[in-house]
């Protein structure tokens, strides 16, 4: 709301003026110009100079009124001249180069750095100066403005005095404001941004008032009427200089001007100067046709113009003395572009150590500091890059961090060296190296490293163009940098990633060799836990069975025995889990007849390495203690389960477990884990009486595979005796045993109601007794051993099974 307050204040003193400069035209003549067009212009300036720019703001807000009231009092003035000459314009015209010079100079007291080490000085932003071109701008504004409000109080004075006091203000403001220029100078000449706006509008305004005075002396126009018009331009340029938005701009757009103003205004004044001169002879011209001033005119304005085209390169003739630092910069940024890093590092350095005072003198080269690891890195005249070991002061990181673009220079250094000792052995350090300027280096977590440029034999003071060039030089180098270390960490991470992947693939192998071995060494214990079933198979019912039993394994469901007293059940599991798609698992046998049930858990706690659980009281149970089985079958630390993992499960008399245990079994048996169970009669039968849970028996379904008995087998019984004597025969003495005939026969001809079980403790007790290498019918005898040849029926429930009637061989003792 200030600010459209302020214009509309500003339009309606301009728009006031111009209508004045109209009304005494008559309404005639460029005044309805000024009118119309001076409003919008002005309207333009106000956002430009009110615009914030890009980033920080750190033009002063006062900087910036004042820019606005110095645009106000330059329309005022330029609306006061589009009218005729009069006391009342002289004024209005007067109050706005007034306007315009003071302003200018409280804007320039109102110039803000770009912060850092230095701090303005405080003489530097009083006031005196514009105080004191008030006093010439009082004289010439009040006296035309009394000689028109009452000219009866004016008379007797002479008209000249109001010209004069004109032309007096407006040199006297521009003599002051270029000593406050030049005093600006010297006292903030360190000051990055500063420094470039004082310079730009020292010289600006020194042009102005070269080019007015010019002018003036070649008639162009009296000088009370173009010396204004020069203060108010000089005031105007000051003012541009003070709230530009960046300073470097500022810089390159006076070079510009000056080339400009050194090519374009000889050729201009002259002309002017001859077509005031010509009409009076004064250049041997009288009577000289139309034409000819015609052409002089035209040769002028063609000389300007090729002064417009060659003044690009005029303005880089203008450049300060780090001008080749400016091209080095650029260079380096462009070498850096280089997609190798190492490359665009060595190229970077390369440019800065052409453009320093180090390739002719010998004298330190541009050198980048690394923080990790501290190394300090050159490059020699051949281009080759160099690297040693180097730590750069943590302070001087500190410093550059808050410095402008984050550039610490020396000269800036020195010049708080009093005030500030924590400074001093930094310039030490810096001087040691011959260090003039230090960039800081950064990635995107922090400071990574510092540019250092050599001081040389540089006397002038760094330019914010140049710092502003270092400081893109630096974040590409930053991002090289970044990237090499991107890179390097990349192969490093690869070469880690290798070595593990080695170690890891070493560490497979030897788990496969492990796995491979526990597998053999599972398959080898089911086959020795299965070879009494496969020993003396050659009987149908064996056979049968076998080729049964592979096929159930193969399917991979769970396989029910039915089994007859003394079977070995554990033989005809271990087929089973072998022709499984589990053979390289473990076989778990768990006897569900056993008294104690843990057993087995605490079995196999030790074997996996826990300790079993000692002390403490166990969970209330009956007599069969059914809560502790079935927390021992839940326990993933001793459950059977979890020793069957990836392998089978074989319980044998699995109609002895509690209920419980049932039908956890039923509900909870895990998909990796084969089952095998051993019962004596079929599942219905033990469903019927309550013996087996029927969950368990669902799980079971009716795969079941009736175990042939001893009866069942006349032709495995001699091939069973003699594997039964040569391995008791081997155990008790270290040779087999032998059978002869009669023994053979007397084996032969017995039921065997006991099977498996009966045999081997029959052939143990007469192997004990005897005194040879061969069992025989005397050793038989004297265990109480005697054959039945018609043996009588089974018990009932027992055994399902027909008996089949045995064939009788007759075969020679082994």
């Amino acid at each position: 709301m200030l600010r459209r307050r302020s214009f509309w204040i500003a339009a309606a003193a301009v728009a006031y003026t111009a209508f004045a400069a109209l009304r005494a035209s008559g309404g005639h003549g460029p005044a309805w110009l000024a009118l119309l067009g001076l409003p919008a212009l002005l309207a333009l300036g106000f956002r430009w100079v009110e615009r914030p720019p890009r980033g920080e703001d750190r033009i002063e807000p006062a900087a910036r009124s004042a820019a606005a009231v110095c645009l106000t009092g330059a329309a005022m003035l330029a609306a006061a001249r589009s009218g005729p000459t009069g006391l009342a314009l002289i004024a209005l015209g007067n109050l706005g180069a007034a306007m315009a010079s003071m302003a200018a100079l409280v804007g320039l007291a109102r110039i803000a750095g770009l912060g850092g080490l230095l701090e303005p000085p405080p003489s530097t932003r009083r006031l005196d100066a514009a105080a004191f071109a008030s006093l010439f701008w009082t004289v010439a504004v009040a006296l035309p403005a009394v000689s028109a409000v009452a000219p009866s109080r004016a008379e007797g004075l002479d008209p000249l005095l109001v010209h004069y006091a004109t032309s007096a203000a407006s040199l006297g403001s521009l003599a002051v404001t270029l000593v406050a220029l030049a005093r600006l100078r010297i006292a903030r000449r360190l000051e990055l941004g500063v420094a470039d706006r004082v310079e730009a509008a020292l010289l600006l305004s020194a042009t102005a008032l070269a080019v007015g005075v010019a002018a003036a002396f070649v008639g162009v126009a009296s000088p009370e009427a173009i010396l204004p018009v020069t203060s108010a331009i000089a005031a105007v340029c000051v003012a541009f200089c003070t709230v530009a938005a960046d300073a470097a701009q500022v810089s390159r757009a006076l070079r510009l001007t000056l080339a400009l103003a050194a090519l374009a205004t000889p050729p201009a004044l002259l002309a002017v100067y001859a077509v005031h001169e010509a009409p009076r002879g004064d250049l041997g011209l009288r009577g000289a046709p139309q034409s000819s001033i015609g052409v002089a005119v035209f040769a002028a304005c063609a000389i300007c113009a090729l002064a417009g085209l060659a003044a690009p390169a005029l303005a880089r003739r203008f450049a300060p003395e780090g001008a080749r630092w400016l091209g080095a910069f650029d260079a380096a940024t462009r070498a850096a572009m280089n997609p190798e890093p190492e490359a665009a590092l060595e190229t970077a350095l390369s440019a800065l150590r052409e453009a320093s005072d180090a390739a002719m003198t010998g004298q330190a080269p541009p050198a980048l500091y690394l923080l990790s690891p501290p190394e300090r890195v050159t490059v020699d005249r051949a281009g080759y890059a160099h690297t040693e070991p180097s730590q750069v002061p943590a302070r001087l990181i500190e410093l550059a961090q808050v410095e402008p673009e984050r550039v610490l220079r020396v000269e800036a250094a020195e010049a708080v060296e009093i005030r500030r000792p924590e400074v001093r052995p930094l310039l030490a350090w810096l001087a040691e190296r011959d260090v003039g300027v230090v960039a800081l280096v950064n990635d995107a977590e922090g400071p990574i490293g510092a540019l250092a440029i050599p001081r040389g034999r540089r006397a002038s003071p760094m330019t914010l163009e140049e710092v502003n060039g270092l400081r893109a030089l630096a974040d590409r180098l930053g991002a090289v940098i970044a990237v090499s270390a991107m890179l390097s960490g990349s192969r490093g991470r690869e070469v880690a990633a290798r070595r593990e992947a080695e170690e890891r693939a070493r560490e497979v192998a030897r788990l496969e060799r492990a796995v491979a071995q526990s597998a053999g060494r599972f398959r080898a214990i089911a086959a020795l836990l299965a070879r009494p079933a496969r020993a003396a198979a050659y009987s149908p019912a064996a056979r049968a069975a076998i080729e049964q039993l592979e096929r159930l394994g193969e399917a991979g469901g769970p396989v029910t025995l039915l089994t007859a007293p003394g079977i070995d059940a554990v033989a005809w599991g271990a087929v089973v889990h072998l022709s499984s798609a589990r053979a390289a698992g473990p076989l778990a046998i768990v006897d569900g007849a056993a008294p104690a049930p843990e057993a087995f858990a605490q079995a196999f706690a030790q074997a996996r390495g826990a300790a079993p659980e000692r002390g403490g009281a166990a969970p209330a149970a009956g007599d069969d203690g059914t809560p502790r089985a079935l927390a021992l079958w839940r326990d993933p630390d001793s459950s059977p389960i979890e020793a069957a993992r990836g392998g089978t499960l074989l319980i044998l008399d699995a109609q002895a477990l509690s209920a419980e245990v049932q039908s956890y079994l039923g509900a909870a048996l895990p998909d990796d884990v084969g089952l095998v169970v051993a019962v004596p009669q079929t599942v219905d039968a033990l469903v019927a009486t309550g013996q087996m849970s029927e969950r368990l028996a669902d799980r079971l379904g009716d795969r079941a595979i009736a175990l042939p008995s001893l009866a069942s087998r006349a032709e495995d019984l001699r091939a069973l005796a003699l594997d039964h004597l040569a391995r008791i025969g081997v155990r008790l003495r270290g040779r087999p045993f032998g059978l002869d005939l009669r023994a053979l026969q007397a084996v032969l001809d017995h039921p065997w109601p006991g099977n498996d079980a009966e045999m081997g403790a029959v052939l143990l007790r007469a192997a004990l007794v005897a005194e040879g290498d061969v069992v025989g019918d005397k050793e038989l005898s004297a265990i109480g051993f005697a054959s039945q040849a018609a043996p009588s029926e089974r018990p009932e429930g027992v055994w399902s099974e027909p008996r089949r009637p045995r064939r009788r061989r007759a075969n020679k003792a082994g």
